[in-house]
């Protein structure tokens, strides 16, 4: 007898999709030919509905510990996605689907902040409808106040901030709130401690963590496959190698002002319509300074304007 769930694909290898159905339980599914004819390609994030043959999954089942516990795993490697579900968004590199939240992680300390990268991840975040959390990390090892001078650089963005310390294991417990409900990704420049991070708030993943050069100040990637860890109930973390979120849009210059949620307070107020609060006469941007925006964001936001006209010129 065929059986027919939903779930979410938490591992894609080898054209074997792991989904982890709506009620807990997992299957190993194979994508129908006609995902091939249709051109579409399964993604880690998508939501699914699959099924799998009851009585040969029966029939199939032994006593051996690699098909785990039979209450929470079915349809052994017989199962077959039947059907992908719209997307809330698709990401190209990692390659993923439906992603609900980015923790940016930058590090209070070494290496020193990037924060025209982590800038330019919360563009993206806006553009894809991806709900942005800041993490500074490495707030033990903070003997100058980094911290608080990056966390006043987006006072007026409304998005959350948490200050942590994921060697120290403070703050961890307050940011772990993040991953309830919610299929949840981390970005961030390398060695800020992404995989530490996920070792303190998933205690038992074990990812291996890279360090630092000495002579270069940047980290090595230390992940090597892509995969949507399951969290409580309903909570999912992305575990990815070469994070790089940048690649999934292409925006216009006048469409990155849209993304910035500290110029809402004074939209409307420009004198001219069109206005990108860069160089124009009237801007109520520049008018309001750091009473709007930090100077340093909007320092960086004059050159992502710059970046992407330039990058609109080389397309044609």
């Amino acid at each position: 007898m065929k059986v027919t769930k939903q779930g979410r694909i938490i591992k894609g290898i080898g054209g074997f999709y792991t989904v982890l159905a709506d009620d807990g339980s997992t299957c190993v599914c194979k994508a129908r030919g006609l995902f091939r004819k249709q051109a579409k390609t399964p993604l880690v994030g998508d939501i699914v509905e699959f099924s799998y043959d009851e009585e040969r999954e029966k029939r199939e089942r032994t006593a051996s510990e690699s098909f785990c516990d039979a209450a929470h795993t079915v349809g052994g490697s017989n199962g077959y996605l039947m059907n992908l579900l719209p997307r809330k968004n698709e990401l190209i590199r990692p390659a993923a689907a439906n992603i609900d939240r980015l923790l940016i992680v930058v590090a209070a300390s070494r290496p020193e902040p990037d924060l025209l990268l982590a800038d330019k991840l919360l563009v993206c975040c806006e553009k894809l409808k991806i709900d942005p959390v800041i993490v500074i990390n490495k707030c033990d090892e903070d003997a100058e106040g980094s911290a608080e001078r990056i966390a006043a650089e987006y006072e007026r963005t409304g998005y959350r901030i948490y200050r942590v310390s994921a060697a120290g294991g403070w703050g961890i417990a307050e940011l772990k709130a993040e991953l309830e409900d919610a299929a949840v990704c981390l970005a961030g420049q390398s060695a800020v401690g992404k995989s530490s991070l996920l070792n303190a708030l998933l205690p038992g993943i074990a990812l291996k963590v890279g360090s630092l050069s000495e002579k270069t100040e940047r980290g090595r990637h230390t992940t090597r496959h892509t995969e949507l860890i399951p969290v409580g109930n309903s909570g999912a973390v992305l575990d990815t190698p070469g994070f790089s979120l940048l690649d999934n849009i292409e925006i216009e210059p006048r469409e990155i002002k849209n993304c910035y949620p500290e110029f809402r307070a004074v939209r409307g107020e420009c004198r001219f319509n069109g206005c990108i609060h860069v160089s124009e006469p009237g801007c109520a941007v520049k008018k309001g300074g750091e009473n709007v925006i930090s100077r340093g964001r909007y320092e960086r936001y004059v050159h992502l304007v710059k970046e992407a006209e330039e990058n609109k010129r080389n397309r044609f």
